[in-house]
């Protein structure tokens, strides 16, 4: 059944007439009396009487009337969301957190999406930073913030560095160098180190080990943990000093301090990525207002 035959048959009920639905419609009245037809042969239900005077509903007609203004209404609806779906006014968009590294700046962006995008639904995931990728790929998420792209997943992902953070020293407040408010990572070299397990940070992880290498020495790991509060506690507890993004000073850990590091490449770079492989005005959406943000948001994590 067309939606066209609907429409024609439903323009003829109003209107009690083919000459004055045709003249509605546009279009000749042996074309609507030729698709109202084919509508009543195709259901087998006559919807309309006929003489030379006028058109009225027969009592099947009156009920087919009310389903049909239904689809009908429900077809243009369906145009009019699809329409706003496609200016990215309509539907629903997922975003990967990413810790600490989000925290500051993203509940900002996310309450100024929503007030120019009301009908978006939007959603937040607490997926690894370092999952991010993989869940893209499974459209778990439709945006994620990460560190890195692993080899697998680029030709599948566009990606583009939102901000680059520094890596700063994480010292117990009793330490001998808390009082120091920059540090060479070399004046570390005898220390114990609590780094930020491997797997669910690997380019963090292999950032430190590099770093610390340049200054002619391999940090002595003496516990990983899988949380960054878990690091500040150990941290405090004197098990150990860290290097740590500075978005970590976020949690406010009273007995830890945070030097800054003069050594150069200490740095980590915070990714935004997203499938490239369909379009998403949505999604589209989100990310220009990101990089209308870039700058600000720079600026606010070095800062912190």
């Amino acid at each position: 059944m067309e939606l066209r035959h609907l429409r024609y048959f439903c323009a003829v009920a109003e209107y009690r007439s083919f000459t004055l639905a045709a003249r509605h419609l546009h279009v000749s009245q042996s074309g609507v009396s030729g698709q109202v037809r084919d509508l009543e042969r195709e259901i087998g239900v006559a919807l309309l009487q006929r003489n030379q005077r006028e058109v009225s509903l027969t009592p099947e007609g009156a009920v087919f009337l009310r389903e049909a203004n239904e689809i009908i209404d429900h077809s243009e609806r369906a145009v009019e969301l699809a329409q706003r779906a496609s200016r990215g006014h309509f539907g629903k968009l997922t975003v990967g957190l990413c810790g600490p590294a989000t925290a500051p700046f993203l509940p900002k962006l996310i309450r100024a999406f929503r007030k120019h995008q009301p009908d978006v639904t939007l959603a937040l995931k607490d997926i690894h930073p370092a999952n991010q990728p993989e869940a893209l790929i499974n459209r778990q998420i439709d945006i994620g913030f990460t560190r890195g792209i692993p080899p697998q997943f680029r030709q599948a992902l566009s990606s583009e560095v939102l901000f680059r953070e520094p890596l700063v020293a994480a010292l117990p407040r009793t330490h001998p160098f808390a009082g120091q408010t920059s540090h060479n990572v070399a004046q570390l070299a005898d220390e114990r180190f609590v780094v930020y397990a491997r797997p669910g940070a690997p380019d963090l992880f292999d950032t430190i080990v590099t770093i610390c290498k340049k200054s002619k020495f391999s940090p002595r790991i003496t516990d990983s943990p899988n949380l960054w509060q878990s690091v500040l506690t150990m941290v405090e507890a004197g098990e150990g000093v860290s290097l740590v993004p500075s978005c970590v000073q976020h949690l406010n850990s009273s007995g830890v301090v945070f030097p800054t590091l003069t050594n150069r490449g200490c740095h980590l770079e915070v990714i935004v990525a997203w499938r490239h492989d369909e379009p998403d005005a949505i999604r589209d959406r989100f990310l220009n207002l990101l990089r209308k943000n870039r700058i600000g948001i720079e600026r606010l994590m070095q800062s912190i």
